[in-house]
């Protein structure tokens, strides 16, 4: 994975230098915040990997021209700036959790603010942007169960992720190049959707269980059950027996298909997206080699008898 090997020691100095700085937090915050930084610590075994999210500064160089230590800062405001969402991702799913994790947030957001509010003063665009993405994140988060956005709008599937923007966004204004914010930001958020296909693969039995939003789930209910509550059972269906991931990985290659059609030089963050849709599509292929090999042993049964969580 030369998206993630190549930047591995920048990776190791992000990681430290949070470290650092949330140890420097008021009791028991900095022991709070270290297990925390840690869930997601790219060097820790059994971490949460969010590459996205602390690469994207790095694999912004190809486009830009601005000295190692600013992409470096960028990356660690990255870094306060997922922990703060992520936060707020948990509360909401979880209201009655730890209150001290609210406190928490607000710290992890301090440091964010400070490093970016060090490269843009009061006055620079990079602020309407900032507004932007954080009312776009507020939007999806609030209205993605009723509005269905898989079926009726996908750009705002990404917007979930669309504060990480900020550093993509930054480095072009750092670097003149305003006029390449729309289409960059335009090819991040075909990344976010397919990531976010990916993690509703490997998530739909949960969030099934806990009625959470989810593009492979959506897409089931319209293509099969449009008028029926769905269950665990008609869902592997769909899956082992319907073939549907073939579907779901085609409107991920067609993302592909139209990121490399923008023709911006973004290698790396091309390369990410090709390893999530050779994922999605090794997963599809192995159910389709299963449905094949069962087909004359009683598949209905065997899956769902056998596939059960």
């Amino acid at each position: 994975m030369d998206w993630l090997e190549e930047f591995d020691n920048e990776l190791s100095q992000v990681f430290v230098e949070a470290q650092a700085m949330v140890a420097l937090f008021p009791p028991p915050l900095d022991q709070k915040g270290l297990s925390y930084l840690n869930k997601f610590n790219v060097h820790s075994e059994d971490s949460s990997k969010n590459y996205i999210c602390y690469l994207l500064p790095f694999w912004m160089k190809e486009i830009s021209t601005l000295p190692e230590e600013d992409y470096r800062k960028l990356s660690l405001g990255n870094v306060f700036a997922m922990l703060y969402f992520f936060i707020q991702d948990d509360l909401m799913d979880e209201p009655s959790r730890d209150r001290s994790q609210l406190i928490l947030s607000n710290l992890f957001y301090l440091h964010f603010l400070d490093i970016y509010r060090s490269y843009f003063p009061s006055n620079s665009p990079f602020w309407t942007y900032f507004n932007q993405y954080i009312r776009e994140w507020s939007d999806s988060l609030t209205n993605e169960n009723h509005l269905d956005y898989f079926q009726s709008n996908p750009s705002m599937i990404a917007k979930k992720s669309g504060p990480l923007k900020l550093s993509s966004t930054g480095i072009l204004l750092l670097s003149g190049q305003e006029e390449l914010i729309p289409p960059v930001s335009d090819l991040i958020d075909r990344v976010l959707i397919t990531l976010q296909m990916s993690d509703d693969w490997m998530d739909w039995h949960e969030d099934l269980a806990d009625a959470n939003y989810n593009s492979l789930l959506s897409m089931i209910k319209n293509e099969h059950y449009p008028s029926q509550i769905l269950t665990v059972e008609n869902v592997k269906i769909s899956i082992y027996v319907r073939s549907i991931m073939n579907r779901y990985v085609d409107i991920a290659a067609a993302n592909h298909q139209y990121i490399l059609s923008l023709g911006i030089p973004l290698k790396h963050l091309l390369s990410f997206h090709e390893t999530i849709i050779h994922d999605l599509s090794r997963d599809a292929q192995e159910i389709e080699h299963l449905r094949v090999s069962q087909q004359h042993g009683g598949l209905h049964y065997w899956l769902i008898e056998n596939t059960k969580k």
